[in-house]
Formats: C-alpha cells, sequence, structure tokens
C-alpha cells in the first residue's frame, strides 16, 4: 500500500483556495515538504506546520499524502467504509512516521464521531501503514509561552549568516552546558551589520545605518535549536537568560 513517501508522490488533494467560512486556506513556506511549500486547508494547520519546522525530529513532511479507507459505524450493527485523506505525513529522523489531522476543538466538540473516526484511523494506520496517527487541536499547539517561542524560531529559519552560524558553533562546543543566551553573545565576537546607500559611482556612501536591532547570535542559536544543534528551554519566554543545553539524542 502506497504510504506518501515514495519518491515522486505528490498530494491526492488540495485546499481551494478561497472559502466562505472560518476555515481559511493559507500557505505555509516549509524546508521539509517538496516544493517548499504546504497549502494548509485552516488556520490550526498552518500553526502545526511551525511545529513541524522548527522541530529537528522531523525529518520530512508530506501534505495530503494519501487517501485511505476505513469502517465507519453507522449503527451498532451496520458498517461502511468511508475513504479519509490525511493532511499531512510526517516522518521522523528514526524513520518513524505519522499521520496528522487538524481539528478544533469546537469542531470535535460539536462533531462527536471524530473520535470514533479517530480510533478507527489509529488502528488502520497501525496495521496498513506501520504508523501512528494523531488528531491535534489548540490544546496541543497553542501551550503559551512555548507556541509564542516556536514562532520566533521560524522567523530565524530563513536567515543566510554563515559566518555568524560558524562563530556561534565554536564558542557552543567550547563552553560548559548549560549556559544561556548571554553568555553565548558575550564571547562570540560578531561585528555588527549596517545598511548602506551609494552613489551612483558605488564608490562613496550617502546613507549609512547601523543595524543595531539585528542580533547575529540569538539568530545562530535559534537555527541551531532547529537543526537540533543545542536544546533551548521552550518552557520560558525567550530572553538573554533563556537556558541552553547538550541536544537530547
Amino acid at each position: 500500500m502506497k504510504t506518501g513517501f515514495e519518491p515522486g508522490s505528490v498530494p491526492v488533494f488540495e485546499p481551494p483556495r478561497r472559502k466562505m467560512h472560518a476555515a481559511l486556506p493559507g500557505i505555509a513556506p516549509s524546508l521539509k515538504v517538496d516544493g517548499g511549500y504546504v497549502r494548509t486547508r485552516l488556520p490550526l494547520m498552518l500553526d502545526g506546520m511551525l511545529h513541524l519546522e522548527t522541530n529537528p525530529v522531523v525529518a520530512r513532511i508530506r501534505p495530503y499524502p494519501i487517501r485511505i479507507e476505513y469502517a465507519s459505524s453507522q449503527t451498532s450493527e451496520m458498517f461502511k467504509m468511508r475513504e479519509h485523506t490525511f493532511d499531512l505525513g510526517v516522518e521522523l529522523r528514526d524513520g518513524r512516521r505519522i499521520y496528522i489531522d487538524y481539528e478544533p476543538l469546537a469542531i470535535q466538540q460539536e462533531r462527536r464521531w471524530i473520535k470514533d473516526r479517530t480510533e478507527r484511523l489509529q488502528d488502520v494506520a497501525r496495521r496498513e501503514l506501520g504508523a501512528d496517527y494523531a488528531v491535534h487541536d489548540e490544546r496541543t499547539l497553542h501551550i503559551q509561552p512555548r507556541f509564542a517561542n516556536i514562532k520566533i524560531m521560524y522567523q530565524h529559519i530563513r536567515v543566510k549568516d554563515h559566518d555568524a552560524l560558524m562563530v556561534v558553533r565554536r564558542v557552543l562546543a567550547q563552553m560548559d552546558m548549560p549556559t544561556n543566551v548571554a553568555a553565548v553573545r558575550k564571547e562570540a565576537k560578531l561585528r555588527g551589520l549596517r545598511f548602506e546607500v551609494t552613489d551612483l559611482s558605488g564608490q562613496a556612501a550617502v546613507f549609512v545605518r547601523n543595524l543595531d536591532e539585528v542580533d547575529r547570535v540569538f539568530t545562530a542559536i535559534m537555527q541551531m535549536a532547529v537543526m537540533g544543534e543545542v536544546c533551548i528551554d521552550l518552557a520560558r519566554p525567550f530572553s538573554d537568560a533563556s537556558l541552553l543545553s547538550e541536544p537530547v539524542v
């Protein structure tokens, strides 16, 4: 049976670009998806993508990977086969896979049959795909301050500053763990960045502004955390006191 992770696999579903209700589709840029983005079918799924993109354990993501059949109970004596498309297929670094759906808590409470469907899909995923299945909602995704921290990490993923990353890597390799952001910043010697506008000849600067708000050390730490090279405390809002520790193997 296909898993959705085979070479050349494509999504079996694409959310409509417009909807007339609260399940607003969106786009989530991704470094773990072939094609570089996921068309999310609702805002909660977009939030879920932030978690997966910043989780170093996650290796690959496949949007709407497969359709699968499961037995849905209509009455205590009658079953009907139904089709279901998973929102995401996720492959972890150790090769394990999990299929995920995103359902707001209010919808789950309104549609009591989702609980029964979840149990049946967990069984089908385990037997036919050798994988796990889960439904995620606000109770999992919106825990604070973890979610606010994850948003910050996501903002730093695509910044290209190789020099800063190399410097911070060397500093952390020489420091005793655990440590904190302030201690790394103190040891990492990085020049500040500045914005320049030159004249038409390109020889003389006609406008210069120091970019003091750009924190190269913090960006490098965020990228190392996303890559699994260092662990950062997500249980408290990020600050100079944020605890850094050895990555969990």
